[in-house]
């Protein structure tokens, strides 16, 4: 296929040809995301607009429809057979449909409509490759976290997860208020683990705050290009002790008390040009959960050995102060 985003005429046609022939699963997302003011909540008091336009809360999540529930028509329809309740707030409004054709990332944008034998998509003209958001983004700090398997490395990419500050100390107040309270409940039950010896020691327990916000959030991670790739890990705080990474489904699972090789990479100017490496040997010393989303989960990386120059670095770029003083 071609280098372009959007397919060939003939790539789509392949692409449809393949749909018919091996209904493949779709997972289906609302285009434009409702504000939060715009969905329809128990027991609010905010004036909502009017019913049949208001959006579930629950919409703005993806949808996986499995195969046995699709037929793709020659027409380049596919129909919905018998479709979670789920999917009906999309009816009638833009929805981006995504799928692997021979695990390249495709997706398309269209309307979601009613038709005699339940609810239909029309397949448009336009279908796009998703965009590998690893080329496409670009980082003033990343990292990798690296492992043996066997006589091979295994390397996964690390990135600063949006909204987080992770060189800053996090806050109660960076967690939604409608989380706090999950929230609450999550840091006492660390908090007791770790008094009970059953954690790892906690430290200060800033980090606590940004793992709870996480585990706490609505994290919907981005479909990656290329299906069974390994999904990057989320960076959500660094200190001179530790970081902590964050990821849910797809991401690779670490292991308690074993040994990592992490890198960290700073770009020190505009350029780009100039970098800064950091590389540290590490653990893996707690892995926090929250069973309400079963899917999440924090880990805690802390620092065996790390070069004193390295260690400098981080600590005068981490509290902004010089080493020392």
């Amino acid at each position: 296929m071609q280098n372009e985003k959007e397919l060939t005429r003939i790539e789509r046609e392949l692409v449809l040809q393949y749909l018919r022939d091996d209904n493949v699963p779709l997972t289906v997302t609302l285009e434009e995301k409702p504000q939060q003011q715009d969905t329809s909540l128990v027991d609010s008091k905010t004036d909502f607009p009017e019913k049949d336009k208001r959006v579930p809360a629950s919409a703005i999540f993806p949808v996986a429809i499995s195969s046995s529930q699709i037929d793709v028509l020659k027409q380049g329809i596919i129909l919905l057979k018998n479709p979670a309740r789920t999917v009906q707030p999309f009816l009638g409004k833009q929805v981006r449909v995504q799928f692997y054709f021979n695990r390249l990332g495709l997706y398309f944008i269209t309307e979601m409509k009613e038709c005699s034998q339940g609810l239909a998509i029309v397949v448009p003209s336009s279908i796009k490759r998703i965009p590998d958001a690893s080329s496409v983004k670009e980082y003033d700090f990343t990292g990798t976290v690296s492992f043996k398997t066997g006589k091979s490395t295994v390397s996964i990419d690390c990135i600063p997860l949006n909204s987080y500050e992770v060189f800053a100390a996090p806050k109660w107040a960076d967690i939604p208020e409608s989380n706090q309270q999950e929230a609450k409940d999550l840091l006492e039950k660390f908090v007791a683990s770790a008094k009970a010896g059953e954690g790892a020691p906690i430290g200060n327990g800033l980090h606590l705050l940004a793992v709870a916000r996480y585990l706490t959030g609505k994290n919907i991670a981005e479909p990656v290009a290329v299906e069974g790739r390994a999904m990057p890990f989320n960076i959500i705080f660094v200190d001179d002790k530790r970081v902590i990474l964050a990821g849910g489904k797809g991401t690779e699972n670490l292991a308690e008390g074993t040994d990592y090789n992490l890198n960290f990479v700073f770009v020190l100017a505009k350029n780009r040009l100039l970098k800064r490496t950091v590389s540290i040997e590490c653990s893996v010393d707690c892995i926090y959960t929250n069973e309400n989303q079963v899917d999440l989960k924090c880990i805690s990386l802390k620092y065996d050995q790390l070069k004193k120059e390295d260690y400098r670095f981080l600590y005068e770029r981490i509290t902004g102060k010089k080493y020392g003083e």
